[in-house]
């Protein structure tokens, strides 16, 4: 079963390295021989490409399989994932006039269970490092914060947000004038 995540973080990919290459449809549908009608309904997530149109499609964006799966999810190198709110791309989901959805991301999770909560810090607030079985995602709903995890200081404004593996120490500081609030959902391993 493919799951619907995993798709979607393989046409954003595919799209985001096109655009950071700076390659129109219209090249790309050159160097691979795939009508840009095709290219854009894999990258907006119309359709699942087969794996010779996949690879045929990471050989012409100049990129070796690995590093196109590296870029899409937390290496040992790195513990967290950050998102910032200019990165959210819009996308379609029903035909309804006035509703708009915005791309965070999306992560395949097994064996966990998930919690949501809304956490509010008061300014020059902060906390010691803290460590859960599990994975977090953070949303700054209002105001900035700095955010560690292990050794690095990730600096979080209004609508950004960060994934990371919970298990490595990780805390907020709070050290603006401004109250923080953020949304945590928790996705804690199941034992």
């Amino acid at each position: 079963m493919i799951h619907e995540e995993l798709i979607t973080l393989v046409a954003m990919r595919i799209k985001a390295l096109r655009l950071e290459k700076g390659i129109t449809l219209q090249t790309l549908s050159e160097r691979t021989n795939l009508t840009k009608g095709l290219i854009s309904k894999i990258e907006n997530t119309r359709t699942i490409p087969s794996l010779p149109v996949f690879f045929t499609l990471i050989q012409s964006l100049e990129i070796k399989p690995s590093e196109f799966f590296d870029a899409m999810s937390i290496t040992k190198n790195q513990s967290y994932l950050h998102f910032k709110k200019k990165e959210y791309r819009q996308i379609k989901k029903e035909d309804r006039p006035g509703f708009e959805y915005r791309h965070i991301f999306a992560h395949s999770l097994q064996s966990c269970t998930m919690e949501t909560v809304l956490l509010s810090i008061k300014p020059h607030a902060q906390s010691k490092p803290t460590t859960t079985d599990g994975f977090e995602f953070k949303y700054i709903v209002s105001g900035d914060c700095d955010y560690y995890i292990n050794d690095a200081k990730i600096a979080l404004r209004e609508g950004d947000s960060v994934f990371f593996d919970a298990s490595q120490p990780h805390y907020p500081v709070n050290n603006s004038k401004r109250k923080v609030v953020m949304l945590v959902i928790y996705f804690l391993t199941l034992k």
